[in-house]
């Protein structure tokens, strides 16, 4: 009974511990010395062992419990009769000797290494490489726990040369990490860095034998100090490139796997197992959809709370099926099946990333004390370290000052956003990295860490009078630069030219967006878009209608509604005329888009998300990587209806000229905050635009003084009415402003981002 509630002890230590004392002590009552001299012997130890571990109580009257328990057990167990429980007992002893601290703790230390010794005199690393291993590595917790950095160390490393990360995972991590934290407290960075690098090795190796992806996520984020504590000891080691090449093998390992997956995959015939899960998570999404459908649907103004709250469990059920199901799916995944293997990339693959001399890689990576910023170019690596940016000091801030303002209170968070930049851009130490490590640089790719995901990089100030990072760089990310060498392997990216590529609009879902309509429009005659090509409104933009377009086209623009979900990051959507398209659906075998080159998502928060400690950013933006895209224009807020159709309309007109996408991105970001109101109203296409407003929100007007007030009819029309009377309300107040230049607050301009190509 008593080894039943240590095997219970995990999920409730405490009470189990003591459970498990009071079963042995009941059983060494019943097994006594006489009769059953081996049990009671056993007995013994296990107390002793369970002594050892107990939480109740003082740890020195613990550790004695466990001293006298085991000392017993050796009358029993003698080196003569029993050698192996012999030497583990000793072992146990060495433990509560060494961790046994009173007034003469050297004497304590002795008996420690005393019974250690004794325990190798039969744990030999011939006969018992594994007893001797762990023997070693307590030696080396003992040492440590002295004081005896040297000695400790060295019982680390002997521990190690069995210990391999392919053979024993969970030893190898255990040692490797005490190896590397003993070491990197006495600044001995070679060390800590052999220590580290085992750790690591062995978290990858568990990694890559687990078929659960939560599991997966976890073994990172449980082992996520060890890649800081490598990253930081390899830079106090001066080994710039090896704390880089670290800090890029903790990232988006989700993500990676999937590209990895679909980079390798595609063209094969997605096998029956998985077409049938898929079937089973599309079923599912459906299911979804008519929920909410049917509340839209419904006349529900008189519904209770308990209606409302019945309806989302039932949704909520259905997405923790769904997500089940998605499970299953990645035990399927090749990469889960151990059929691919994804390698990290090494600093000179990195750098063939970079096919122009004045392009750098910024990449970014929070410790708990820094922010390092290497900064990678065709022949070169340097680093820029913000100190004391660490977790708490920069990540900690963002949050406090950057995501929860903008959950909480939006409108309050647009008036400080400079204000809240600007300090950014200091503590980013933004000037002295651009006049230390960027002369003669005109592009950056950009591979935030953790909430940096979340920063309009192109909006923070240089420290030159009125100029944004933005107007003095092109400006790309990825969210990593493994996943930006999957963007570049896909086939037939430069199959495609301008001229022949197709093009495709979905517009305005649900029949609320005038903007949105007016932005497709625009696109339409710019690039002769066909209709089939199009999806205007509630009757075309359908989910099935919006899944054979994206499979026919090569750019495909997106003006909608979106939705982002911090709290189910898989459920963000893409709203549309029936339902939704889910970040989920995305990310499965049953998306796969090889001919898609470019997609522009002109929706809210499209690439809003709150990444995992493993930097995971999964985001609707990233889901069309993982689909095949090249590359993704996205949002990162709310974004405002009419700048944003103005701004895609710049973008547009730039890509036409032949200027690459973080040029496109750039010009329109300029061309939209230096537009004058003036220029704005004068517009011919604004002008029809607004006449056609104006002739709709009358029709509209019309139509509801028909019905009674208050009735279905009513309220449909009102709501028509209303939208248009919103647009025109905007105009009307850029049209009364005092201000000179009506988008230039970043606001408008600064949430749309390009990840992936050029």
């Amino acid at each position: 009974m008593g080894l039943a509630y240590l095997e219970r002890i995990q999920k409730d230590k405490e009470q189990n511990i003591e459970l498990a004392i009071f079963a042995f002590e009941e059983a060494y009552q019943i097994f006594t010395k006489e009769a059953f001299p081996n049990e009671w012997a056993r007995t013994q130890n296990n107390l002793g062992i369970t002594y050892l571990d107990r939480i109740c109580g003082t740890r020195s009257e613990n550790l004695d419990l466990a001293i006298i328990s085991l000392q017993k057990s050796l009358q029993i167990f003698t080196k003569e009769f029993y050698p192996i429980n012999w030497a583990m007992t000793q072992m146990n002893l060495g433990i509560c000797y060494g961790e046994h601290f009173k007034e003469d703790y050297t004497n304590d230390l002795e008996l420690a290494m005393t019974a250690f010794q004794f325990a190798l005199q039969i744990r030999t690393q011939e006969a018992f490489p594994e007893d001797w291993a762990l023997t070693h590595s307590n030696i080396g917790h003992i040492y440590n726990l002295h004081g005896y950095f040297t000695k400790a160390i060295e019982s680390f490393q002997l521990a190690l040369t069995i210990y391999q990360h392919n053979i024993f995972p969970l030893d190898c991590f255990i040692t490797g990490r005490n190896l590397g934290n003993t070491a990197f407290s006495n600044d001995n960075w070679d060390k800590a860095i052999q220590g580290y690098e085992a750790a690591i090795d062995a978290v990858e190796t568990s990694r890559n034998w687990v078929t659960s992806e939560s599991r997966r996520q976890e073994i990172i984020e449980e082992s996520i100090d060890v890649y800081q504590n490598m990253v930081q000891a390899c830079i106090n080691a001066g080994q710039i490139e090896k704390a880089f090449e670290y800090s890029e093998r903790s990232r988006s390992k989700l993500l990676v796997d999937l590209m990895a997956s679909y980079n390798l995959s595609q063209g094969e015939e997605i096998p029956p197992k998985v077409q049938e899960l898929l079937q089973q998570y599309e079923e599912l999404q459906r299911q979804i959809n008519q929920e909410r459908q049917s509340h839209k649907s419904e006349n529900n103004h008189s519904d209770t709370r308990a209606i409302w709250k019945e309806r989302n469990q039932k949704i909520a059920s259905l997405e923790t099926q769904k997500h089940q199901v998605w499970e299953n799916l990645r035990r399927e995944d090749p990469v889960f099946a151990g059929e691919i293997q994804v390698n990290p990339l090494s600093l000179s693959e990195i750098q063939k990333l970079i096919d122009q001399s004045n392009t750098a890689i910024l990449s970014f990576y929070t410790t708990n004390s820094d922010t390092h910023i290497f900064v990678v170019q065709k022949n070169q690596i340097t680093l820029h370290t913000c100190t004391e940016q660490g977790l708490d000091t920069l990540q900690g801030w963002i949050s406090q000052n950057w995501l929860l303002p903008y959950m909480n209170d939006s409108q309050k968070w647009q008036t400080q956003i400079n204000s809240i930049l600007r300090e950014l851009a200091e503590r980013l130490q933004i000037s002295e990295l651009i006049y230390q490590h960027l002369e003669g640089i005109k592009e950056l790719i950009l591979v935030p860490h953790l909430l940096l995901h979340q920063i309009p990089f192109a909006a923070l100030p240089t420290g030159e009078y009125q100029e944004y990072l933005g107007d003095k760089f092109l400006i790309r990310y990825t969210p990593s630069c493994q996943i930006l060498e999957f963007c570049q392997q896909r086939d037939n990216v430069g199959a495609f030219n301008e001229i022949s590529l197709q093009y495709g609009t979905v517009e305005d879902g649900e029949d609320n967006l005038p903007c949105a309509r007016f932005e497709g429009e625009q696109l339409a005659k710019m690039y002769n878009i066909p209709p089939e090509n199009r999806l205007i409104g509630s009757s075309q933009a359908t989910s099935k209608n919006y899944r054979q377009l994206v499979q026919q086209v090569q750019v495909l623009h997106s003006c909608h509604h979106a939705l982002s979900r911090l709290d189910n990051a898989l459920e963000s959507q893409l709203k549309l005329a029936d339902g939704s398209i889910t970040l989920g659906q995305l990310m499965t075998p049953s998306w796969r888009l090889p001919q898609l080159v470019e997609v522009f998502l002109s929706c809210c928060e499209t690439n809003r998300g709150i990444p995992s400690l493993t930097d995971d950013i999964l985001t609707l933006a990233t889901g069309f990587l993982c689909a095949g895209a090249r590359s993704v224009v996205s949002s990162l807020w709310l974004i405002d209806d009419l700048a944003t159709a103005l701004f895609s309309i710049f973008y547009y007109q730039h890509r036409q000229k032949g200027n690459s996408r973080p040029e496109a991105l750039q010009q329109a970001q300029i061309k939209l905050r230096e537009l004058q109101k003036e220029a704005l109203l004068s517009r011919e296409d604004i002008q029809e635009f607004y006449n056609q407003v104006i002739k709709m929100s009358k029709e509209a007007k019309t139509h509801r003084n028909q019905y009674s007030k208050g009735s279905a009819t009513y309220l449909e029309w009102d709501c028509e009415y209303k939208k248009y009377r919103k647009v025109l309300s905007q105009i009307y107040d850029i049209k009364n402003s005092t201000e000179k230049f009506p988008f230039s607050h970043p606001h408008y301009w600064a949430a749309f981002i390009c990840h992936g190509l050029r």
